[in-house]
């Protein structure tokens, strides 16, 4: 039985975005496939977690041992140096065959084979996002991690193509890993629904105020569908990032005063009544990993239109992209999708929760699995 520990340490609940989600749902559904799953007693696993995390997702506490980093992940100093230090002592005395480093970098001192989870390269991609010292640290982070790795595991066939072409070494074998989305819950709370939304149709975006996420173009493209339409409302869950204020600023304008309710970081099981409430989700970022809110939408069976960008179209059908940029275009696309007939909607609806069924669990648990026997059978592990 291979023992395989993983990295949780970088994981700090509520700061990390859609890979805390991913890695976590990732892990749950190896945790299924372990016990009762056609992998049972395949691999050991146990978790490096910082202590927040035992409070955050109990049942990952609960499915595996933990080995827990005293720390709340809020001096990011001290939590990389225990990357770098507390990680390879616990690594060691566990006899750790295989460590997964799920959060995108490779400590110095890594002993086992490595597989490292690569979730997306925006900061090399999209550069002009992140400061000079960010940019610095992960270009040189990110290469000497991908050599480092005996195994890369991405959630998409972009994410590869991006990680091959920043630097793998030839030979070194990529897993596409895919996320897979939560069930719809059975039920649904009360509706969250403020005076200014009631008894309109709702477009709904969920993601943080980062630029390329390109709420701009989604606004000034429904600022359009707004003036053709009085009965929609766009809402924008989702915590603030840097492009907030041009956000708020875009909001306040005559053409969208009253039509736009920005919600901030709202809890899943309200985020789910949004969800619940929705005509439409939209997605028109610049640049995803893997694109979770448009696979959602899928499971639940509303109606999306996402950005041909990134991996999003991995995960929609063909007909239902968008260019990122297009302002026209996104107001005409988000008008034929609400004028659709309930017989169209009905379709529709069904096609992408055909499609969103092949991102299941259990293929999660299958490509993480296969992962580490790839890199549990390879001829690395040396300490470096």
């Amino acid at each position: 039985m291979t023992r395989v520990l993983v990295n949780l340490t970088w994981l700090v609940p509520g700061v990390v975005g859609g890979s805390e989600e991913s890695t976590t749902d990732a892990l749950r559904a190896v945790a299924s496939s372990l016990v009762a799953g056609p992998h049972a007693g395949e691999c050991e696993l146990r978790l490096a977690v910082l202590a927040p995390l035992l409070d955050a997702h109990p049942d990952l506490a609960a499915a595996f041992d933990c080995t827990v980093l005293d720390l709340s992940g809020a001096n990011k100093a001290r939590r990389v140096w225990a990357d770098q230090t507390w990680l390879a002592r616990a690594a060691t005395e566990w006899r750790a065959e295989v460590v997964h480093h799920a959060g995108g970098v490779v400590p110095l001192r890594h002993p086992g084979r490595t597989v490292l989870t690569v979730h997306d390269l925006q900061p090399l991609d999209l550069p002009d996002n992140f400061s000079l010292a960010k940019r610095t640290y992960i270009r040189s982070m990110a290469a000497r991690s991908l050599r480092a790795a005996d195994v890369v595991v991405v959630p998409s066939e972009f994410t590869r193509d991006r990680v091959r072409a920043h630097g793998l070494p030839a030979g070194t074998p990529v897993v596409v890993v895919p996320w897979s989305a939560r069930p719809a819950p059975a039920a649904v709370g009360d509706r969250p629904v403020p005076d200014g939304v009631r008894d309109h149709r709702i477009v709904l975006y969920p993601a943080i105020t980062y630029p390329h996420k390109n709420h701009r173009v989604l606004l000034d493209a429904f600022a359009g569908l707004a003036a053709q339409d009085d009965d929609v409302r766009l809402v924008l869950p989702g915590r603030e990032g840097s492009a907030e204020g041009a956000v708020r600023e875009r909001i306040e304008r005559p053409d969208l005063r009253g039509r736009v309710v920005r919600l901030g970081r709202v809890p899943a099981d309200e985020l789910e009544a949004w969800y619940a409430a929705a005509s439409l989700v939209v997605v028109p970022s610049r640049y995803e990993g893997f694109g979770l809110p448009a696979l959602e939408a899928q499971v639940r069976g509303i109606p999306v239109l996402a950005a041909r960008a990134g991996s999003l179209p991995e995960v929609v059908t063909a007909r239902d992209v968008v260019d990122p940029d297009d302002v026209t275009g996104w107001t005409s696309a988000m008008r034929a999708v609400l004028d659709e007939s309930p017989t169209e909607q009905s379709a529709r609806v069904a096609e992408g929760r055909r499609r969103a069924a092949s991102w299941s669990p259990e293929r999660t648990a299958a490509g993480l699995l296969e992962a580490y026997r790839m890199a549990a059978a390879s001829a690395g592990g040396a300490t470096s």
